[in-house]
Parts: structure tokens; C-alpha cells; sequence
């Protein structure tokens, strides 16, 4: 019985073939963990529960995760809370939320959204306020703020809003938008800890 030799030839395109795949596929991977810039983030002014301003410049250097909202939402905003409440338990098991990543609610309705209901919101929740700001301000001049973060809000005849599902973002330390993300029940909590964790690997 006779066996025949590969060529040099032959040996070296499957070698280069080979090579060529997996420089491919790094690329591909290289390329899909890099999350694209939506655009700068736009700076606001709002004030904190002791009535201290917050700017958002002033927390360069951390990821940020923003939720537009409000208190009496009856579903979308609180389940969008409920869900970052998770990531927030995700993120200190980590040991970055707080020193790395900050979480933020803007609340649109400052009118029935004072620094006692959003204090109480917040315990209610779960929320850690080491890591997690509760913001208001004038009403005009928060939903202009979402306005310029590309989030539709309108206010009812009964006082209630509506606004856009796609309220939550991401930002990242040079204070740019990342990502842009579904709120309430299509919110996915991997996915959105998967990117936080990306960013931080930026920095």
C-alpha cells in the first residue's frame, strides 16, 4: 500500500488559510466587543435630595447608567428600576459600582416627585445611594434635557406622562453615549452589565 505526499505547496496554502481564518475571526471579535459613540452627552444641571447640584461633567472618569422617569409610572419605570437594582447587586459583587460606575434617575415630574418621594422611591427599591444618584429639577428643563438625549416626553391632561421606552443610557468617562436601551420588560440585564464591563476595560 502506497501513501501520497502532501505537496510543500499544498501544506502552505492550508497553513496560510489557516492563518488567514483566525486573523479574521480576532478581528471580527476585536471589533464586536467595541461599543460604538452614539454622540457627546449632553451636560445637565439637576439637583440632588439635599439640594445640592450634580453636574454631569463633574462625574467624568466614571460609566454611567441613566434612567429618564418617574415615581407614579405604573409599569415601564419601576420594572427599569427593579432591573437596575440587579445590576447594582452585580456590579458590587464586582467591586466597581460606585468607585467605577455611577446610576443615575432623572425624574421628569418634580412636581409630585419631591426629595421625599424620591427618598422613599428609592428605599422602597433598593436603591444604594452611594453609587446612584436621584435627580430633579425644573420640570421645562429636565424634558428639554431627555429632549437633547433624544427622549420624546408628553404630559397628559391628568398629569400623568408618556414618554419614549428607549430612556435609558449609557455613558461612558469621556461623558459620550454608548449605548441607547429598551426599558422595562425588554430590558436585558446581561446584555447591559456585558457593556458596562466593556467600558471599564476602555479606561
Amino acid at each position: 500500500m502506497t501513501t501520497k505526499k502532501i505537496s510543500p505547496f499544498l501544506i502552505a496554502v492550508i497553513v496560510l488559510l489557516i492563518a488567514l481564518a483566525a486573523y479574521l475571526f480576532y478581528t471580527l471579535q476585536s471589533s464586536g466587543s467595541k461599543l460604538p459613540i452614539v454622540k457627546e452627552a449632553p451636560d445637565f444641571t439637576l439637583q440632588e435630595l439635599d439640594g445640592s447640584n450634580f453636574e454631569l461633567k463633574d462625574n467624568q472618569g466614571k460609566v454611567m447608567l441613566i434612567e429618564f422617569m418617574f415615581t407614579s409610572c405604573p409599569d415601564i419605570c419601576p420594572v427599569t428600576t427593579y432591573n437596575m437594582v440587579l445590576l447594582q447587586d452585580e456590579l458590587k459583587k464586582q467591586g466597581s459600582f460606585g468607585s467605577k460606575v455611577q446610576f443615575a434617575s432623572v425624574t421628569f415630574d418634580p412636581n409630585t416627585d419631591t426629595p421625599d418621594v424620591l427618598r422613599s422611591y428609592g428605599q422602597r427599591m433598593g436603591i444604594d445611594q452611594a453609587g446612584w444618584k436621584l435627580l430633579r429639577g425644573d420640570e421645562a428643563y429636565t424634558i428639554e434635557t431627555a429632549k437633547q438625549y433624544g427622549i420624546a416626553i408628553q404630559k397628559l391632561d391628568d398629569g400623568q406622562f408618556v414618554h419614549t421606552v428607549t430612556s435609558l443610557m449609557l455613558v461612558d468617562a469621556k461623558q459620550q453615549i454608548r449605548k441607547v436601551y429598551r426599558m422595562g420588560d425588554e430590558m436585558d440585564n446581561s446584555l447591559v452589565l456585558k457593556d458596562i464591563n466593556t467600558l471599564l476595560k476602555e479606561k
